[in-house]
């Protein structure tokens, strides 16, 4: 008799759970007003699987396209910035009509600016992020975040411009003076409009210098000390090799 009060229940149990069924799917606008709640407080495990139900189960709703970008926003959010980049470009992809796509596209090289290392590291990611905002300029002329994007290539450009200038110390400082010399000037000639340009011409000279040649060291000098170069620093040290020059 208990053995069969126990099967009872056990049939009651499974009945109970088979009439329960998966949990219903509710609205796309349902889905959106949770998400962007979740958003606004920086809860962005929340609002991801909100804006993922909506562009999973709703891809003709009017605001799939801004679920997509408020997905990739929400990835941009916790730091994780692959995901965020994918997501960006899924929308660009998907969407380009939409008026989120110039935004999304920008942002994708803001993912991908922000997962750059420092100088000393790999710059595969900064060449990713500079392609990116250049192509954001190319098909956005009129948007108001070109200046931004701009200014993101001047980094970019400007760390790698720094990477450059560190393997040139490294063989100077080793006393390879001729892998010393073609770094630098590799500098010179890819990022001329970059801070580290006038770091590189410097220590071209003092390379010249050790070379013996005295003349072209003064002139890399001379080109510092007249250009616009703003580091006060170097430009004492220049005077003061410039000087001992003159004493030689």
């Amino acid at each position: 008799m208990m053995k069969s009060k126990h099967i009872y229940l056990a049939i009651l149990v499974v009945a109970g759970c088979a009439s329960k069924g998966p949990p219903e799917l509710k609205g796309a606008d349902y889905y959106f007003d949770e998400g962007g709640r979740d958003f606004k407080r920086h809860r962005y495990v929340e609002a991801v699987e909100s804006f993922q139900r909506i562009v999973t189960n709703f891809p003709g709703h009017s605001r799939v396209a801004e679920a997509q970008y408020y997905l990739a926003e929400s990835y941009f959010g916790m730091d994780e910035f692959v995901n965020a980049a994918f997501e960006y470009e899924r929308l660009v992809d998907t969407y380009p009509s939409s008026e989120w796509r110039d935004d999304a596209q920008y942002m994708i090289g803001e993912s991908y600016f922000e997962q750059s290392h420092r100088a000393e590291l790999d710059q595969t990611e900064t060449y990713e992020a500079l392609s990116a905002f250049r192509r954001f300029i190319e098909d956005n002329a009129g948007s108001p975040l070109i200046a931004d994007a701009r200014a993101r290539i001047a980094e970019g450009r400007a760390r790698l411009a720094k990477k450059q200038y560190l393997a040139g110390r490294l063989y100077h400082r080793q006393g390879h003076l001729e892998a010393a010399r073609m770094a630098y000037e590799q500098l010179l000639m890819a990022y001329p409009t970059t801070p580290w340009y006038w770091d590189g011409l410097a220590q071209l000279a003092d390379v010249a210098r050790a070379e013996g040649k005295v003349e072209e060291a003064r002139g890399h000098w001379q080109e510092v000390l007249q250009g616009d170069c703003e580091d006060d620093e170097l430009l004492a040290s220049i005077r003061k090799w410039v000087a001992e020059l003159d004493v030689e």
